[in-house]
């Protein structure tokens, strides 16, 4: 009887074991920082600022390390960078900045300090270089407040932050193609959507699509904010990108856990049936 109590209990702290390793390790940087490894080589980065903001890690071959989007400020970027080289200390980091949005480019003027090279938009960047995030900003303020997420840390960041538009820039119609080792990482415009240039990213070997803040995740019940979206554009927009990237195995969106192409499917149907009431 012993024994086999004795087999239970190492049976049942195995799985236990197998669980942890099968869900991927998560690191946590700070109270409002965390890393989850969602499969090899492949990280999503959440901060909390207040509202849990994705970005993502993939380590390429060789040195190679794609970031895209940042979290909502400097240092928490600095943060992540440095844990990157931690990883590999020849890391060679390129960002993608997937809109103007400061949960998309919080953090590109560390990343310009230390000589990473930022892609962005034309677009992008004209919207960060003629002040429209700094009204976006406002409004942002403005939501905190209303949904409680009134987090005085973080409205005073936002009024004193200044914001670095990307410095490798692509025209936003004929996207973009990096073609690093044995992966491309497609930039895509399908249309306006949550704002006028959110864009897309394609990781065609591993299958894997970071919708960013054009993709709700199946939690969301609601559009979200929407001070800048083009809102009968927007689910025509995520239906090219279904069609376009209809084999992606992992969708990764802007807020929220991440899935499958479901995502996708959910906001258009989130969308059409928002549009239909208002």
């Amino acid at each position: 009887m012993l024994l086999n109590k004795n087999l239970v209990k190492f049976f049942t702290i195995s799985l236990v074991i197998l669980f942890i390793l099968a869900s991927g390790s998560e690191i946590k940087l700070s109270e409002d920082l965390v890393i989850k490894e969602i499969e090899e080589g492949v990280y999503v980065v959440t901060h909390s600022f207040p509202w849990q903001g994705n970005s993502l890690v993939v380590f390429l071959s060789g040195n190679d390390v794609i970031f895209v989007d940042t979290p909502y400020n400097n240092e928490s970027t600095r943060k992540v960078v440095e844990w990157i080289k931690n990883e590999n200390k020849k890391a060679n980091i390129i960002e993608i900045n997937t809109g103007f949005h400061n949960d998309n480019l919080g953090g590109n003027e560390y990343l310009l300090s230390q000589n990473i090279p930022v892609y962005g938009s034309e677009l992008t960047a004209e919207l960060i270089e003629n002040g429209r995030i700094y009204e976006t900003i406002k409004s942002a303020v403005e939501l905190m407040k209303k949904t409680g997420n009134e987090n005085q840390e973080c409205i005073e960041a936002y009024k004193t932050q200044e914001f670095k538009a990307p410095n490798r820039l692509f025209d936003i119609e004929e996207g973009l193609e990096l073609t690093i080792g044995e992966e491309i990482a497609e930039v895509y415009f399908p249309g306006e959507s949550h704002s006028i240039d959110n864009v897309v990213v394609y990781f065609h070997k591993r299958k894997i699509l970071f919708g960013g803040c054009m993709v709700k995740s199946l939690e969301s019940k609601n559009p979200g904010f929407t001070e800048d979206a083009n809102m009968q554009e927007w689910p025509k927009s995520v239906k090219n990108v279904l069609e376009r990237y209809k084999g992606a195995r992992i969708v990764i969106p802007g807020h929220g856990n991440w899935g499958d192409t479901k995502l996708l499917n959910h906001t258009i149907e989130l969308l059409v049936n928002y549009n239909e009431k208002n």
